[in-house]
């Protein structure tokens, strides 16, 4: 390692995190096929945060996960040709995402789905239940459309947190994730640990450019253990 790649390391923040939160627990079949065939392999990122585009080159806008997952993937399976996607619906709940779901994938042909969900369902207050269903209905229709997913919770923020409840969203992800046995990147957990722990300082307002990448630094590396996780395990009947 190079003196200025050790600097740049030092600056960085540990991205610590109970080990129960970064396990995958369910394989990811359809991705671990693409990335042996060495096919181009995509990865579509469903309603994610805004932030600079990987590859953009520039650092006047701080980095998002997805660029690191990028990045990090492709060093990681260099032959697996991975391009990463995103699409933005920050205002849609579950339900409204199942209505451009199959348009999505059959434009992208995804082996993997990071879908992130659930905050503004508690926004609304949508209903717990109905809100479960909706990302059962998604799942099943990104496998029948030959998409591996990844289900990720909403963010933790002390300073919106009196203005709406993420947790029982959180909750309901978590069962419909098991249900569905697909992994589950419990980010509302993990940030709070961080928050308890001292790791980052999320009630700093307001929130500096260092702060947000450095926490999508360590999302984006935790979030690839777990891909990573899900595309080396065997399981029963995985094609």
């Amino acid at each position: 390692m190079t003196g200025g790649s050790l600097a740049q390391a030092a600056k960085e923040p540990v991205c610590a995190a109970p080990s129960a939160l970064t396990q995958a627990r369910y394989a990811l079949p359809r991705l671990a096929k693409s990335l042996r065939t060495k096919t181009p392999t995509t990865i579509l990122v469903l309603n994610s945060a805004k932030g600079s585009k990987p590859g953009s080159g520039k650092d006047a806008i701080a980095r998002s996960f997805p660029s690191f997952i990028e990045e990090t993937l492709r060093e990681r399976y260099p032959d697996g040709g991975i391009v990463l996607t995103t699409r933005s619906q920050p205002r849609a709940t579950a339900q409204a995402i199942l209505a451009v779901l199959p348009k999505l994938l059959a434009q992208t042909r995804p082996a993997l789905m990071i879908w992130q969900t659930g905050t503004y369902d508690a926004i609304l207050g949508a209903d717990t239940s109905a809100f479960s269903d909706a990302v059962d209905a998604g799942v099943d229709l990104a496998h029948a459309a030959g998409t591996d997913v990844l289900v990720v919770s909403p963010q933790y923020s002390p300073r919106t947190a009196f203005a709406f409840d993420v947790a029982p969203y959180t909750s309901a992800l978590h069962w419909a994730a098991r249900a569905a046995q697909v992994p589950f990147f419990d980010r509302y957990d993990m940030m709070r640990f961080w928050d308890q722990e001292g790791i980052f300082d999320f009630d700093a307002t307001p929130p500096s450019p260092s702060l947000f990448e450095d926490v999508h630094r360590c999302i984006g590396r935790l979030m690839v253990g777990m891909i990573v996780d899900g595309v080396e395990m065997r399981t029963l009947g995985s094609r």
